[in-house]
């Protein structure tokens, strides 16, 4: 898997879609990946979208080649 930018797609269902094909925790994915548990949450937050805290690229991408392994 190449990481390619135009391919972020930060909406937390779509990370949560991830964490779930992964099959482990926020909290483990986030230790996994080198964040706070906190930060992970702010991400998969549903919140309005001008306070929500949007994931870098670099989290999608981590979660995606991760969950990519699991196939």
């Amino acid at each position: 898997m190449i990481p390619d930018i135009s391919k972020h797609n930060p909406d937390p269902e779509y990370l949560k879609g991830l964490i779930g094909k992964i099959g482990v925790s926020q909290r483990e994915s986030a230790r996994r990946i080198g964040i706070s548990e906190r930060v992970m949450r702010q991400y998969l937050s549903n919140r309005d979208a001008s306070t929500a805290l949007e994931a870098p690229y670099p989290v999608q991408f981590c979660l995606e080649v991760w969950a990519d392994e699991q196939e």
